[in-house]
């Protein structure tokens, strides 16, 4: 998920700088003219370059040049708001605050969630926010309000954190709930809890009081190790750790698999896929199986979705779709970014490619 408050005004002076996921792209011509790619076929929705953009898996959201939100989705351009004050665009969700209203973007509809809205925090299915006038803490899932808790006495929560469709908070009693497809959980008192890390269908913590790590997975409760673990993060179902003896799991489907009994050099997760370095050589996990990329860890490199992007050791670009690599461009690449299923990919004089399941298309 991105906050996007940024000016682009990089977008004023290259020509062709992209951004897109799941078959979809923008960029700016010549002229400064706004173009998308959208699944073969490419339109100009706008003729001044944007002040500030985001890219889901499903949408482009910008502010145009006259501060007023646009969002592109499903073959349409939304007029959302006239002006915004920030927003958050993730793979689903579009979230945005105008002063304190705050609204929500779902699959084509809007929603205004809250008049009042002190603070939020979106993800890919869920929204979160404090309701400084009702005293209340709220969500947003599967198109639907539900009350999380009433903060009146303290005033508003002390901790929150979102995962992808799955949302953590510590009541006013002092307990870490989970708010999980339309229910609250109860995790651990908040004294207890030690690091936390949220995915999608999945909260791993540590238990200070035991020394214990354990994960509540699809609504389950699962004891992971007796140890606290060096380092973990969470993934599309999953959450890699490395362990007291430093061995690199991955509990995923209700089991635990040692991944590497060799301590990681790093490893990094992204939605369904982790890669990692074990012994210089470069290494991907995704859907069960450990694939080795390369025999070497590249200087540069980006994962989303099930997929890795990076250029080798002859500079050439290359793509692991999450099965198999394929060299996409024997060019010398000057920049790469890899966003939902594409690559985007610059060369030469202000040329730029775009390659997406199995084809390039050229921004000429």
């Amino acid at each position: 998920m991105r906050l996007v408050a940024f000016h682009i005004i990089l977008l004023l002076m290259l020509c062709g700088l992209t951004a897109w996921s799941q078959g979809m792209s923008f960029y700016n011509d010549y002229l400064g003219n706004i173009w998308v790619f959208d699944n073969d076929n490419t339109k100009q929705i706008d003729h001044q370059p944007p002040k500030s953009y985001g890219v889901g898996n499903n949408s482009f959201v910008y502010v145009d040049n006259s501060g007023g939100l646009k969002i592109y989705h499903n073959h349409f351009l939304h007029s959302a708001s006239s002006f915004v004050s920030n927003y958050i665009v993730t793979d689903n969700l579009i979230s945005f605050s105008m002063n304190t209203q705050l609204k929500v973007f779902d699959d084509g509809n809007f929603s205004t969630l809250c008049a009042s809205a002190a603070k939020y925090w979106a993800s890919d299915d869920i929204v979160v926010w404090y309701d400084d006038m009702q005293h209340m803490l709220m969500c947003y899932w599967n198109g639907k309000k539900y009350t999380l808790d009433d903060v009146l006495s303290t005033g508003e929560p002390s901790f929150v954190s979102v995962g992808k469709n799955i949302a953590v908070y510590i009541d006013v009693n002092g307990d870490l709930n989970a708010f999980y497809i339309g229910e609250i959980e109860q995790i651990i008192y908040s004294k207890n809890l030690g690091q936390i890390a949220l995915g999608r269908d999945i909260v791993a913590y540590v238990d200070v009081s035991t020394g214990s790590f354990h994960a509540f997975y699809k609504n389950e409760f699962v004891d992971l190790e007796d140890f606290v673990p060096k380092t973990f993060v969470c993934g599309d179902g999953f959450v890699a750790y490395v362990d007291a003896s430093s061995y690199l799991k991955v509990f995923e489907g209700f089991k635990t698999r040692t991944i590497s009994f060799d301590e990681p050099d790093f490893y990094e997760v992204e939605d369904g896929i982790m890669v990692f370095g074990v012994q210089n050589y470069f290494k991907a996990y995704v859907d069960g199986k450990i694939y080795t990329l390369e025999s070497f860890i590249p200087e540069k490199y980006q994962i989303n979705n099930r997929s890795v992007a990076y250029l080798d050791q002859m500079g050439n670009l290359k793509y692991f779709d999450g099965n198999k690599t394929e060299t996409i461009s024997y060019e010398k690449v000057t920049d790469f970014e890899l966003t939902g299923d594409a690559v985007r990919y610059s060369f030469g004089v202000k040329s730029e490619n775009i390659y997406y399941e199995g084809k390039t298309y050229k921004n000429d």
